[in-house]
This record gives C-alpha cells, sequence and structure tokens, in this order.
C-alpha cells in the first residue's frame, strides 16, 4: 500500500468490487492480498520511523557536550590545587608532575569514556 491514505481507500474498495464480482470462492484470495498489502505498510512505516530514529541516535554520540566537559575540567581543576600542594610537600618536582599526569590522565579517560 502506499503512503497516501485515499490510494489506500481506493484499493479496498476495489478489492472488494472484485470480490462481489468474482464471488465467494476469491473471498479467502482477496482477503489475504489485503492483508499482505496492510503488512507492507506496516513494514514501511516502521522501518521508516526506525531509520529516523537511528538517525537521531548517530547525531547524539560523539563528544561530549560542553556543560559535561566543562564540569569535568573544573572538578580537574578543583583537585589539582589541592593535590599538587600535597605531592610538592610530601614527593617534590617529580610528585607534582605525575599527580598533573594522572590528572591529565583522569580527564582524557573521562572524556573518551563519555563518546560511548
Amino acid at each position: 500500500m502506499t503512503k497516501d491514505p485515499g490510494t489506500n481507500r481506493d484499493e479496498i474498495a476495489a478489492a472488494l468490487r472484485a470480490g462481489r464480482e468474482l464471488g465467494p470462492e476469491y473471498d479467502d484470495a482477496i482477503a489475504a492480498s489485503l492483508v499482505e498489502r496492510v503488512d507492507d505498510s506496516i513494514d514501511e512505516r516502521v522501518r521508516h520511523h526506525v531509520e529516523r530514529r537511528m538517525g537521531e541516535d548517530r547525531g547524539r554520540r560523539g563528544l561530549p557536550s560542553n556543560n559535561v566537559r566543562m564540569v569535568l575540567s573544573l572538578v580537574c581543576m578543583g583537585v589539582s590545587i589541592p593535590l599538587t600542594a600535597m605531592s610538592a610537600a610530601m614527593i617534590g618536582v617529580g610528585g607534582v608532575f605525575v599527580t598533573w599526569l594522572g590528572l591529565i590522565v583522569f580527564y582524557l579517560v573521562s572524556i573518551t569514556g563519555l563518546r560511548r
């Protein structure tokens, strides 16, 4: 069946007229033909709907929103200040380097994980 409801009605009306003309022995064949057309129409509509929804979902994937990235960067920055001070006091320059390397890796892993 086509997408136009008027055409669908015309096809059903034509099938009913053909059933009247051919007689009751063809009723099963005509009914099966109508059911097949309705099934094809439903399948087409469902397929179109699913394709449209899948297209919307594809658009949502990829980079996370700017809000999420901003919050993560603020958290990393807020945590970095006390961690830097603690690592500098306990270990020295090497501790500061390791702390910042860990924060950068944490941020990158978080952002990469949000892409999925």
